[in-house]
């Protein structure tokens, strides 16, 4: 998998002691990396930024129509 490296500042507070590196992969996300030395803890989250404002013209609440399908089909019973 191809990677890329954008170099982009990061801004941050000079008390944060973390590392940040920014990644974008082959397929065009964007990823954030965050280093602490300071913990024995990991963690992961994706941010999707798509919703009601990528709506097609004609089509408006589709997304919101298809969050509530999903959210009914995890739930059935």
């Amino acid at each position: 998998m191809g990677v890329g490296r954008e170099d982009v500042e990061i801004l941050k507070p000079r008390i944060d002691k973390r590392e940040y590196r920014r990644i974008v992969i082959r397929n065009s996300l964007q990823v954030l990396l965050i280093s602490d030395l300071d913990t024995d803890k990991c963690a992961a989250s994706m941010n999707v930024s798509v919703g009601s404002f990528c709506d097609p013209d004609g089509l408006e609440g589709l997304a919101h129509f298809l969050a509530w399908r999903q959210n009914k089909r995890l739930h059935s019973f």
